[in-house]
């Protein structure tokens, strides 16, 4: 298991990103998959950094320590990539993050490891569920923005457009009661990894209705870092601590 050095915290996703040069296409398999885990292993750190003032002990720590913590599903222990567990609740936040960082060399776009994330995102949501179902689960797959621009104005989407179709069926958890295989909520995360607008992160609750083949979001259709961590904070409350208000007299 990789964890990040202790001298390299990361507050904000420009910091992610200047960790390391990110490999061109053109490199070898081997070494861009090899910096996908390590890039995948500071976004842990940075979600559970953004979300600490909140969720005391949530791992991993800013050192890095406790990637992959586990916890207890219906199928044994399996790892989270961020986790916030107490005695008193078990698991009460988990965030799955997923990241298809290339574009595919035969087809050009982001979308043939589709479905393969998607069987293990419900798979995670449904062990997770089933063994403790008050606890809420967010899903976030990550695309770098040009996801976004690759519509081929041959009737299929931006693999952007793409995304949002394919995995809105793993979203909507609104209560105890549904379906354990579901998360809570999930979005798909668009960054800028090159150029004037670089460390850019904008995310996409999949929920919300899409135009037609999936241009680029505008700046109202998506939320900032902060407004993601309000929106996950108001979903775990909802379920843990519902407001409650006495009707009119």
């Amino acid at each position: 298991m990789t964890t990040v050095s202790k001298a390299t915290n990361f507050d904000t996703f420009l910091d992610v990103l200047n960790a390391e040069p990110r490999p061109a296409a053109t490199e070898p398999q081997g070494k861009r998959n090899a910096y996908a885990t390590r890039f995948a292993n500071r976004l842990a750190v940075l979600f559970a950094n953004t979300l600490r003032d909140t969720f005391a002990g949530i791992l991993p720590r800013p050192d890095g320590t406790g990637q992959e913590s586990r916890a207890r599903t219906a199928k044994g222990f399996k790892k989270l990539d961020v986790n916030y567990s107490t005695p008193e609740l078990g698991l009460g936040l988990g965030v799955s993050l997923k990241h298809i960082g290339y574009r595919d060399a035969d087809t050009k776009r982001h979308t043939k490891n589709f479905t393969r994330n998607d069987n293990e995102l419900r798979a995670e949501a449904m062990d997770y569920h089933e063994r403790q179902p008050y606890a809420v689960m967010i899903g976030v797959l990550f695309l770098p923005y040009d996801a976004a621009e690759d519509w081929s104005g041959k009737g299929h989407p931006s693999s952007f457009g793409a995304a949002v179709k394919h995995f809105r069926n793993r979203a909507g958890r609104d209560r105890v009661a549904a379906p354990p295989d579901l998360f809570e909520k999930f979005y798909i995360a668009l960054y800028e990894h090159s150029g004037k607008e670089r460390g850019k992160l904008d995310f996409y609750d999949v929920d919300r209705p899409r135009p037609p083949f999936g241009r680029r979001p505008t700046s109202d259709e998506v939320v900032t870092f902060d407004q993601f961590v309000e929106e996950v904070i108001k979903v775990y409350d909802a379920r843990n601590d519902p407001p409650f208000e006495w009707a009119a007299e």
